[in-house]
This record gives structure tokens, sequence and C-alpha cells, in this order.
């Protein structure tokens, strides 16, 4: 028996494939093309994971070097050091510090074709979600992304294409971004292996201050304490072994990318410094109190706070409502 439909959703189907709102590499009509501004860590594992897909991967990087690396893996097929005159991508990774990416914006939408769909990488998000507005009225669509899942390493020397596996990936969509453009992009995250979470932008940068930037921060204060402490001739550093190891590793972090995160989300980062300098108050009380008690609560309270960050549950929210 022949499948009969409704003759106003015949239309609605027809006018779709007519005007589709994405590239062809979207919907199969070709092997999906990426392009890739940034060969760094994170730049340099979305290229090897897109290959490893089956995806045409090319690359603009100002390091010559960099760029001969990705193309003796394979993971990439071609690259420029200066953006191209014409890009022809389904998805371009702008891979890029944040003033960089600011200045490059323009740039792109003047080189890019319409139904693509464009993503950042960068730890702040409320700025670079005002200045990509104009993507869309190019047809061209912009989300906001962080992958949390970085380094204390850094370059293409770095990158891993299972770089994401396991982590969260922030994405940022604007309010009246079509469902099926963050639908294609969470999909492809997904396959990374990566959990997709959605925030507006605002939201994401408050939140990543605690989880974050403060991290980095707490890390290199407590690197610089301990050795404000040790003694003439003695090294507190010395004792140091895998817990003090484990929480300054990020204290190696690039100085020059932290210094532009931390003054770009100062605000933020110094609401989260009041929520945390409460905490340290609290069990500097019950530490001065003798209050055991208190510190065993403050102990178990934070061992189930951890828990809930292990849950599969994150994905869930790709059929939920961003937040209002």
């Amino acid at each position: 028996m022949n499948k009969v439909s409704a003759p106003g959703k015949n239309k609605q189907t027809a006018a779709k494939q007519e005007n589709p709102l994405l590239s062809p590499g979207w919907s199969g009509a070709r092997t999906p093309r990426a392009c890739i501004l940034g060969l760094g860590l994170i730049g340099g594992s979305w290229a090897g994971a897109l290959t490893e897909r089956g995806w045409q991967v090319s690359a603009v990087e100002k390091d010559p070097l960099s760029l001969k690396q990705a193309l003796n893996c394979g993971w990439i097929g071609e690259g420029w050091t200066e953006i191209p005159s014409e890009i022809d991508a389904d998805l371009v990774i702008a891979a890029l510090p944040l003033h960089h990416m600011l200045e490059k914006l323009d740039c792109l939408m003047e080189r890019l074709k319409k139904g693509g769909i464009v993503t950042d990488v960068g730890s702040i998000k409320t700025e670079i979600s005002l200045k990509a507005s104009g993507f869309r009225q190019r047809g061209i669509y912009f989300v906001g992304g962080h992958p949390m899942s970085g380094s204390e390493k850094s370059g293409f020397a770095a990158a891993n294409s299972q770089l994401f596996k396991g982590y969260p990936y922030v994405l940022t969509p604007e309010e009246n971004c079509p469902e099926e453009v963050v639908h294609k992009l969470s999909e492809l995250i997904l396959s990374l292996g990566a959990k997709v979470i959605l925030r507006r932008a605002p939201e994401h940068d408050r939140e990543v201050a605690m989880i974050s930037h403060i991290p980095h921060m707490l890390a290199v204060a407590l690197t610089l304490a301990a050795q404000d402490v040790s003694e003439k001739g003695l090294s507190a550093l010395e004792l140091a072994g895998r817990s003090f190891q484990e929480l300054t590793r990020i204290a190696d972090s690039s100085p020059l990318m932290w210094q532009e995160i931390l003054v770009s989300n100062s605000s933020a980062i110094l609401e989260g410094l009041n929520c945390w300098q409460k905490r340290i108050e609290e069990l500097e009380e019950f530490i001065r109190n003798g209050n055991r008690e208190g510190i065993i609560q403050a102990f178990n309270q934070a061992h189930s706070v951890r828990e809930t960050m292990f849950s599969d549950g994150a994905e869930e929210n790709l059929n939920c409502c961003l937040k209002a």
C-alpha cells in the first residue's frame, strides 16, 4: 500500500528540500567539510576527531610548522597561513584567543557560504556571542562552544583526537537559533564522546568562573604560598606529593591565555571569589573552634556534591529547554 501524507505536510517537506536551512554536508548530500582556525591543542584535536569521522578538514594557522605537522599526520587536507578569500565549509571552528577571534569575525562573515555553522572554543561567551550576532543576517549560524577538556599543555603537538571524550562540552546558542542547528552540532559533539551541556552565554560565564577560572587562580596561589612558607635552606615543595601536584597542575597553563581570561571575565570571577571566601571562612571557623563535627559535615557535603559530577544524565538536556 502506498503511503499517503497530508497535502500540507508534503508542501512543507518540499519547501524544506528546496530551501534547506543548512549547507549540503549536514544533510549527507556531500562529504561534510570543516575549516579550523587555529591548530593549537583544541583546534588540532578537533581536526583529528573530524578526520577520523570522515570529514574533509582544512585549517588556517599562522605557524607554518603546525600546518606542516597537521598535513603530515593526515589530520587536514589543506591549509593556509591566512584566511582564504572564500571558505566552503559546513562547519567552521574558531579555535583562537578571544581578542583574535573578535578581530576575525567580520572577515569570516564575508567569506563563508550560507548554511554553515560557526562555533568557537573560548572560555568566555557573552562578548563573542554579541559580536557574532551578525552571522544570522547572512544565513550563517553561530553557536558558542566551550570544551571543558583542556590541558596545561598547548600547541598542535599536544592535540589528541580523543581529547573531548568523557568531558562536558558547553554550547551557548542564541535564543532564536534554529533547533536544527543546535541539534546537528550537538549530535556531532556527542559522536566525539563528549557530554553536551546547553547554557545561555551569561550563565556560562558565571558558572565557568567558579568551575574553571577560579581553580586556575587557586593553583597559582597555592604554588606561590608553598614557596612563601619555605624556610631558608629548606623548601616545602620537596614534600609535594600526589595531592599537591594534582591541585597545582593547571598552574602550568599559558600565562598569556589566562591573563586575558581573568581580566575579560573579572566581574564573574570576583563574584565567585566572594562565594569561595565564605566557604573558606566557614572552615577556618570550624578549625579555630575545634568544631570536629562541622569539619566532618563539610567533607561529607562535598562528597555528595562530587557524586553528582559523575552522573550520566548530562546528555538528557538535549531534549530540554534552555534555561530562561
